[in-house]
This record gives C-alpha cells, structure tokens and sequence, in this order.
C-alpha cells in the first residue's frame, strides 16, 4: 500500500493573521536578525517557548517587545 503525503485541503492562515510565529516569520515582519531575537528571548525581553523542536513566539508578546525597544 503507497501512503499520499500530499498536503490536506485544510485552509492555510497568513502570517499577518498568525497568532503564534515562527522565529523566521519575526524576523519577516521586524527584520531583525535571528540573532538579535535569540539574543532577546535569553536575556527575558522577548518571550518564547520551544513548540516540538523550534521556538515560537505570541504575537502579543511580540509587539509587547517591538514597543519596549
């Protein structure tokens, strides 16, 4: 038996209505460096939290911290 591993018909949200982000997707909408970002989430001024094996951020806490730089 082949098993599809073609994507599902599920819709798809953009990352302007995104609720919980990717460190890429931060880095596209602050452009800030990955670095400056794990920089930020070391020191406690942004926070985050492992999500599987990536880090992801609360868009609220996100813009909590863009307003705090």
């Amino acid at each position: 038996m082949l098993h599809s591993y073609l994507p599902t018909n599920q819709p798809t949200v953009g990352i302007e209505n995104k609720l919980l982000l990717t460190l890429k997707e931060v880095q596209a909408l602050t452009g800030l460096s990955r670095e400056t970002l794990r920089d930020a989430i070391a020191s406690n001024q942004l926070k985050a939290q492992i999500v599987g094996k990536a880090w992801r951020v609360k868009r609220k806490d996100l813009e909590e911290y863009i307003e705090n730089l």
